[in-house]
């Protein structure tokens, strides 16, 4: 026999573990961790494949296995053996799957109402923008009256061939004053912008 197939065997539940499980509940003379890691070896991989069938999320499926056997761990330090193990272990199992489902529900729908985006401005605020549109204007007189007038057009929408004719230019020739002039006042926002 193979190292994989001997530890392949080692996790299918044997009659002889699960009956030792049995044993142990009737006679007493087990400890608490004993039964559980036997329940544990018994059951784990059968609860796994039924949660993971179940769960989409391999993490989430992860913690309700170790969450189930958490609550088995309660139950047997209790005194509380499950008569039948296994179907104890899927039915916890399964309800926890739907109790994640509902509170992931609940936290989607509500979540939204958890934060306001309604919230009120700084006081600062209204000067600031005072101030940025002034510093914009005060620039965009710097430029001559045709650069300022082909940009004031662009920024209301008018096409570049619209722009031209109002200039009385060629097409090539206003998309160049107009970079040229975007240029300028790029320059002036990040002259303004580095510290002094």
């Amino acid at each position: 026999m193979s190292d994989t197939d001997r530890q392949l065997a080692a996790t299918v539940p044997s009659p002889a573990r699960v009956s030792n499980v049995s044993q142990a509940r009737r006679t007493g003379s087990r400890n608490e961790e004993a039964i559980v890691l036997d329940l544990y070896d018994a059951h784990q991989r059968d609860l796994h494949s039924f949660v993971r069938s179940v769960e989409r999320n391999p993490a989430t499926a992860e913690d309700v296995v170790a969450e189930t056997f958490l609550r088995l761990t309660r139950e047997v330090g209790a005194g509380r053996v499950p008569d039948e193990p296994r179907a104890w272990l899927h039915r916890v199992a399964a309800n926890l799957v739907i109790s994640g489902g509902r509170h992931r529900s609940v936290v989607t729908r509500v979540l939204g109402r958890l934060v306001s985006h309604d919230t009120d401005e700084p006081a600062d605020a209204p000067l600031l923008r005072t101030e940025s549109r002034e510093e914009l204007l005060e620039m965009l007189r710097s430029l001559p009256v045709d650069a300022r007038t082909a940009l004031m057009l662009a920024a209301h929408g008018f096409s570049g061939r619209e722009i031209a004719g109002a200039l009385g230019r060629s097409e090539l020739a206003t998309r160049s004053l107009m970079s040229r002039a975007r240029m300028r006042l790029r320059n002036q926002l990040v002259r303004r912008e580095m510290p002094r």
